[in-house]
């Protein structure tokens, strides 16, 4: 028996309960209960957001949490300190935020589609004042899961598969921007390599587990075809919630480049919790051409949990 049922961040908070069930032969608070067990059990694994809103500061490579990685000179111009997504404007679009949840036995497979209409704003010039520029944004994420049902949770489902997250632009042509791979180590033992965003990865056995102090090394593969002709080609940086011994917070770091299209940085597990890290690559335009519209970017988000 297949039940689907496809509903936005509206429907799901005041018509879930009375939405149609593809068959018509279970109730709709199936759907309901998949979603809410997704919610707490998974917390900010599956959030819609990141980083800091607005054009706030990028965090220097060697702040407190973050370990110094073997460093290569890079030619070109640096990324701009100032920068940053705004994906909600005031008086702007509002998000639309998708969830199908299909139902077949005692399985439920659920699909995030949310998509955003906002500015990226960037401050690119160096006359001490804080003076931001934007240029449309339209980003997209999308995220998989997988329940099953147990009757031992209060809500009948339990998480057991999860993909990491994919940040794209609406656009497809402005596609050009490619976390191709991430690598994640704890005390420089492999844990994960992502080569699809939309792979589902085992909750329990494959999702990372660090521990208080643990060292987490990041490495990235990036792959960009714009053709800005500028140097560097992109701007990779690392986003991660949990580095400070002081609070949880988000920071942004720039990621060390190798010189072979591979980019690094490591951190230390300073607080517990879960959450995702991002890897954020950028087209060089993107950020060194402030007015010019021309947002090119991916992120790949990547759950994890300190115990």
């Amino acid at each position: 028996m297949r039940q689907t049922v496809h509903l936005s961040l509206a429907a799901a908070l005041i018509g879930l309960a009375a939405a149609a069930c593809g068959e018509g032969t279970a109730p709709a608070s199936d759907q309901a209960e998949v979603l809410a067990a997704e919610a707490e059990q998974l917390g900010a694994m599956v959030d819609t957001e990141f980083g800091v809103p607005g054009a706030a500061a990028t965090a220097p490579a060697a702040s407190d949490g973050m370990l110094a990685d073997l460093t290569t000179t890079t030619a070109g111009d640096p990324a701009p300190t100032f920068w940053g997504r705004l994906r909600v404007v005031p008086g702007g679009p509002r998000p639309v935020y998708h969830r199908d949840v299909t139902i077949q036995g005692d399985t439920a497979r659920v699909e995030h589609d949310v998509t955003f209409q906002g500015l990226f704003l960037v401050d690119t010039t160096v006359d001490g004042l804080f003076n931001p520029t934007a240029k449309p944004l339209a980003d997209r994420m999308t995220q998989r899961a997988v329940l099953v049902r147990d009757r031992s949770d209060r809500r009948g489902w339990r998480a057991v598969q999860l993909s990491p997250q994919n940040w794209t632009v609406v656009d497809a042509s402005r596609q050009t921007v490619t976390v191709s791979d991430v690598k994640i180590y704890r005390n420089d033992t492999l844990l994960i390599e992502v080569t699809d965003p939309s792979a589902l990865f085992d909750v329990a056995n494959r999702i990372p587990r660090f521990h208080l102090d643990d060292t987490v090394k990041v490495v990235a593969g990036v792959t960009n075809t714009t053709g800005s002709g500028l140097t560097p080609a992109s701007f990779v940086f690392l986003h991660v919630r949990h580095a400070d011994r002081v609070g949880t917070s988000w920071r942004r770091i720039p990621m060390t480049d190798d010189g072979d299209g591979t980019y690094e940085r490591t951190w230390i597990a300073r607080r517990s919790g879960i959450d995702r890290l991002i890897v954020d690559a950028l087209d060089s335009a993107t950020l060194l051409l402030g007015t010019a519209d021309n947002y090119r970017t991916n992120e790949v988000g990547i759950p994890y949990r300190i115990e």
